[in-house]
């Protein structure tokens, strides 16, 4: 029915293609596509993004741990995320769109075709860990690695198997099928109901005469038929799930994969983590650059083959210096604590049956010094038996910017303690502690003037 022809019959409504049956995932390789707009929401939902309804759609949504596409529709309009609500698939835009016009749709191929090497790796890891009853029991991708989570761990030795056969099928190259099946998957979503009452599946067959012509590439040992020609071996699955992702049409197209490290997770259960293709390559780039990078920090010039020699020495040396250094500076710190008491002799006597005398502050900071050192100040303080009567020593190190640790110690409980908080008013300085209070700065900007009042404080006392 028209305006113009009341009797006209009515227009045929337009229906989504489901989810399931979209041009991406049987034709993934498309990167332009136009299609019809249904729908678009009058306003942005919570992420400022329109949400639009397409009949069909070259854009992957979310689903079976495969992230979204992304894209532009009519060039200049992004779409940031797509989704599947049931059969049903809706584009997030950075635009409203108007229904019923054309959409242009042009999907990112480096962020599609790098999703489709991840999702049929997996689907090929899985297979052969299947194999050894290292069951997938989940599996997931986000920017840089993959992983599946395995019933069991695999051993080195299996794992190292498995990656060899994995580039071996790669170079074998099978192909990667998509089927259908009537029977419900029990992995399959429950809001998922099947288009036309039919699931789809990945399917990757090994070819049994590849094989075999590889075993014995002059056919010598080849059955014949009664016509003397070569009987066909066949194929066998490799692999055979339910999926709604997009994928590669054959494993050539993976390039190759590294399977990586192990994490223990819930009960036996493992993540196992790897990379296919492009990100193979990506890691093996960053990996190269960060050895190159090491070599210069480590002055390794022989590169990786020299690291383990190298830091052997290195850390070897670093010992040695680390000694040497604690021991001068335990040289040093006898030296200082024997002018202490020189400077204390002269200037702060107390007698040995004296429990209180005038009081009397040290000051003492060293930049290169960290808190074992002033440690060790305490301790031979203590040894020569000059914390007593009034006297009390302020002692940090650390550099003048970016601070250090701090001691406050003496006989007077209560002195060190208002020293302490005297101390604080003028130094970013935290800390606490009882008989001897000890703390941390972020730096040492006012210790002079916390030096000058802890001065003041300790003469009034």
């Amino acid at each position: 029915m028209t305006e113009d022809n009341p009797n006209a019959p009515a227009a045929p409504v337009v229906e989504q293609v489901p989810v399931g049956l979209l041009t991406c995932q049987h034709t993934p390789y498309l990167r332009n596509f136009t299609t019809t707009v249904l729908a678009c929401s009058k306003k942005p939902n919570k992420q400022k993004l329109y949400e639009v309804q397409l009949q069909d759609t070259i854009l992957f949504p979310e689903g079976g741990g495969q992230p979204c596409d992304y894209g532009t529709l009519n060039e200049s309009i992004e779409v940031k995320n797509v989704q599947r609500v049931g059969t049903s698939h809706v584009h997030h835009t950075t635009a409203p769109v108007e229904e019923g016009i054309e959409a242009r749709l042009e999907v990112e191929w480096k962020r599609r075709f790098d999703h489709m090497q991840q999702h049929s790796g997996q689907h090929l890891v899985s297979a052969l860990f299947d194999q050894i009853e290292c069951f997938t029991v989940a599996w997931g991708m986000n920017a840089t690695r993959c992983h599946v989570e395995l019933s069991k761990a695999p051993t080195p030795e299996q794992v190292k198997d498995v990656e060899e056969r994995l580039n071996l099928y790669i170079r074998r190259n099978y192909p990667v099928h998509v089927t259908f099946t009537e029977e419900r998957p029990p992995t399959m979503p429950k809001d998922y109901v099947g288009p036309n009452g039919v699931f789809r599946v990945i399917e990757i067959m090994e070819d049994l005469d590849i094989v075999a012509a590889e075993e014995d590439p002059l056919g010598l040992n080849a059955t014949l038929d009664e016509n003397g020609e070569k009987v066909k071996k066949g194929l066998v699955h490799l692999d055979y799930n339910p999926c709604c992702g997009t994928h590669v049409k054959s494993l050539k197209d993976l390039q190759c994969i590294k399977l990586l490290h192990q994490e223990k997770i819930r009960g036996d259960n493992c993540r196992l983590f790897f990379v296919c293709g492009q990100r193979a390559l990506n890691l093996l780039q960053e990996t190269y650059q960060v050895t190159r990078d090491l070599a210069t920090v480590l002055s390794a010039p022989g590169g990786p083959e020299t690291f383990v020699e190298t830091v052997v020495k290195n850390q070897k040396q670093s010992r040695e210096a680390f000694k040497q250094t604690k021991n001068l500076y335990k040289d040093l710190a006898t030296y200082v604590v024997r002018d202490w008491a020189a400077e204390l002799k002269e200037k702060n006597p107390i007698l040995e049956d004296e429990t209180k005398g005038p009081g009397y502050l040290i000051t003492y900071h060293r930049e290169d010094a960290e808190m074992d050192y002033l440690v060790l100040l305490t301790s031979l303080l203590k040894d020569q038996e000059l914390v007593k009567g009034g006297r009390i020593f302020v002692l940090s190190a650390g550099d003048k910017k970016e601070g250090g640790p701090m001691i406050v110690t003496g006989q007077d409980e209560g002195l060190v303690k208002s020293v302490a908080a005297e101390i604080v008013k003028h130094v970013e300085v935290k800390g606490g502690g009882k008989g001897r209070w000890q703390g941390k700065s972020k730096s040492w900007k006012g210790l002079e003037a916390a030096h000058a009042a802890a001065e003041t404080l300790v003469q009034s006392a």
